[in-house]
């Protein structure tokens, strides 16, 4: 595909601070793409790096081929949605959302027709006329959307527009942005902490950690085969073994952890003798009976805990001083409670389990 923007070796330091260390990416036209960390990792920098409030120490960013060295904020094909929406309290939603249009010096007939327009495609007809502070907080983030979408950028910058939202208008606004996105084919690029708003919302993601890129990819491709025990780690839940490598052959291999031998996917070609971490996910196990015979990767503990969370039962292991497991139990109408202190026997496949090298964790 066609790419809108072009991060090439960016790089972002204040003084001895390095920001952003070495960011490369190539952004699609019509992609959303987010940019996954916690706070501090730099993604946010890199916002306002393509926006052209800061520039990067080096490196370059095009959009569309064309490098925006020296070109100001105003004058590049981009908008940007703050975390706080900065709509204006003492104008209308019509005004608002055409504000840009005024300062490009359209006619005022021209700002009403197009805030109409915006106002259809939002799902707001008839409330150009209505002050902010008489719609709720998602008709808000929706005004905001309209009013940087008004000036028709090429790409769509926003920064963390939910985080101020409650869970469930959260949950609902994610489906809207991905419809809104879908039907202006506006590339996007979005900045959150939020892994469930990543991976729900996102073409590609890119997760961050210190200044880098530690892998991008689909959602499924970040969720089921983590390339960093960071990524494995910061993105849902996994448990971790420690151990050394004993075997390995095929793409697979043998760590020797706390729960003895366990069998997994070896996509580093991690040697025999070396220190590695296998990560499982906690909704990856089967249980008890459902454990069938010959299966690789058992293990027997003892139940610590169980909490039941509705659509799911999760359970914690214990087995000598091994780290605690976690185990997630879906709520099936089979489902059965252990109870604490009762054996319990459980297992997962090698091709749902990853082995990769030491090194940051979540």
């Amino acid at each position: 595909m066609t790419s809108a923007l072009d991060l090439v070796h960016v790089t972002k330091t204040y003084d001895e601070a390095v920001a952003v260390r070495d960011v490369s990416v190539s952004i699609a036209k019509g992609e959303f793409f987010s940019f996954l960390g916690p706070s501090g990792c730099g993604k946010t920098t890199i916002l306002r790096m393509i926006s052209g409030f800061i520039a990067p120490t080096r490196g370059e960013i095009r959009l569309d081929g064309k490098d925006l060295a020296g070109v100001g904020p105003h004058k590049r094909a981009t908008a940007l949605i703050f975390q706080n929406l900065a709509l204006f309290p003492l104008m209308s939603v019509a005004d608002n959302i055409a504000y840009g249009l005024r300062v490009r010096g359209a006619t005022a007939v021209a700002q009403r027709r197009k805030a109409d327009e915006l106002l259809d495609l939002i799902a707001l007809p008839g409330y150009g006329d209505k002050r902010i502070d008489e719609l709720s907080g998602g008709q808000k983030q929706r005004v905001a959307i309209a009013r940087a979408l008004a000036v028709q950028p090429a790409v769509l910058l926003l920064d963390e527009p939910l985080s101020s939202l409650d869970l469930k208008l959260r949950q609902h606004m994610r489906a809207e942005l991905r419809s809104l996105q879908k039907r202006t084919r506006v590339t996007f690029v979005y900045i959150t902490h939020d892994q469930g708003e990543a991976l729900a919302m996102s073409d590609r993601v890119a997760v961050m950690s210190n200044g880098r890129i530690e892998q991008i990819g689909t959602s499924t491709e970040i969720y089921d085969h983590p390339a960093t025990p960071f990524v494995a780690t910061f993105v849902g839940e996994n448990n971790v073994f420690e151990g050394r490598v004993s075997a390995h052959e095929n793409g697979m291999a043998v760590l020797d952890s706390g729960f003895g031998p366990l069998r997994a996917r070896n996509p580093e070609g991690i040697g025999a003798g070396m220190p590695a971490l296998l990560f499982i996910r906690p909704e990856r196990f089967r249980v008890a009976g459902r454990v069938p015979a010959g299966a690789a990767n058992v293990i027997e503990a003892l139940v610590a805990d169980s909490v039941f969370e509705g659509v799911a039962l999760n359970v914690l292991l214990r087995r000598n001083d091994a780290p605690p497991l976690r185990v997630s139990m879906s709520n099936d109408g089979e489902m059965a409670i252990p109870v604490p202190g009762a054996a319990l026997r459980v297992a997962f496949a090698p091709e749902d389990a990853v082995i990769l090298r030491k090194g940051s964790t979540a």
